[in-house]
């Protein structure tokens, strides 16, 4: 396992591209640049960034996870900035920011390319100089903290269209860690899935402890569109159904695993509208997400406003 030496004791890997990304993550960790962790949904861009906190000098401090996707839009700059009583309806009292809250600490920008561009500018600033206001205050307040950032590796593409802010962009991108979808990661697909199994074994009360040959030869065939979230998912599945100390193909949730790559064909066989198929695949992506829809948002390329619109059209709600 290359990656044993490394204090990232969840973040296990066989793979060397994946080695290669946590040895730079181990390095950067004891320095206070900005980091920029691009990969897939389910990738383990949070736990990378978490681990990157705890490793470096500030892992005594607050770590605040700011998830830009789910943040109400009309109240995304109280969350970050806080905002003083009487700033808006509603607000009757003071509140502390997130940034605020992180002081000392590490923010986790999550999700950031969906900040609004609004946002974006003000952003800027606290990143350029360590200072803002609460929104409806005039006081200057200063932070010493540092940013972290997870996006979609499709930001890169956002920037040159101009629907992210350039500067911001190589603001927080000082160092970039991009996280292989699993599908990229030869043999850890197994070595995960051990793990996984095992855990999730013991902490049901269950004897379960491996897979079979051939549910491991299974579980590498299949692509992984929901990437370590969703391998974990079937994990847990497999160690609620499996009798014995041995998980087999029987004990993987086959009906939702194969859905997605059988859509299509399934589709033209019975004749299906592509407004039919698109409705099913959105139903099927939502329920991988659990309803997420920022990240069901983020798998389908939309906003999470178009997401709203189909799902009314097509009876999803």
């Amino acid at each position: 396992m290359l990656a044993s030496s490394l204090p990232l004791e969840k973040l296990v890997t066989a793979d060397s591209h994946m080695s290669s990304v946590l040895a730079l993550a181990s390095r950067v960790a004891a320095r206070p640049s900005a980091v920029l962790i691009l990969g897939e949904p389910g990738t383990g861009k949070s736990l990378l960034a978490r681990k990157i906190h705890l490793m470096g000098p500030r892992a005594t401090g607050p770590f605040v996870e700011i998830p830009c996707a789910n943040l109400p839009p009309d109240l995304v700059e109280s969350e970050l900035f806080g905002h003083e009583r009487g700033a808006f309806t509603g607000a009757t009292a003071q509140r502390i920011g997130r940034f605020e809250t992180a002081d000392g600490g590490t923010a986790l920008l999550d999700g950031v390319a969906d900040l609004p561009g609004a946002l974006q500018a003000k952003l800027l600033r606290v990143l350029q100089e360590k200072r803002f206001e609460r929104l409806g205050g005039s006081r200057t307040i200063s932070v010493d903290v540092r940013i972290l950032a997870c996006a979609h590796p499709r930001i890169e593409q956002m920037v040159e269209r101009g629907e992210f802010r350039e500067d911001l962009f190589y603001r927080i991108n000082v160092v970039t860690l991009r996280l292989p979808p699993l599908r990229a990661r030869g043999r850890d697909v197994a070595l995960l899935a051990e793990r996984f199994l095992a855990e999730a074994g013991e902490r049901f009360g269950s004897s379960v402890r491996r897979f079979s040959e051939q549910a491991v030869a299974f579980l590498s065939r299949y692509e992984w569109p929901g990437n370590i979230r969703e391998l974990r998912n079937v994990c847990e599945c497999a160690a609620l159904r499996a009798a014995g100390e041995e998980a087999t193909v029987a004990d993987l949730p086959l009906d939702a695993m194969q859905t997605v790559p059988g859509l299509v064909a399934h589709g033209a066989s019975r004749g299906m509208s592509l407004a039919e198929l698109e409705a099913a695949y959105i139903r099927e992506v939502l329920s991988r997400t659990g309803g997420n829809r920022s990240a069901a948002a983020r798998i389908l390329k939309i906003s999470r406003k178009t997401l709203l619109e189909k799902r009314r059209r097509y009876g999803l709600e």
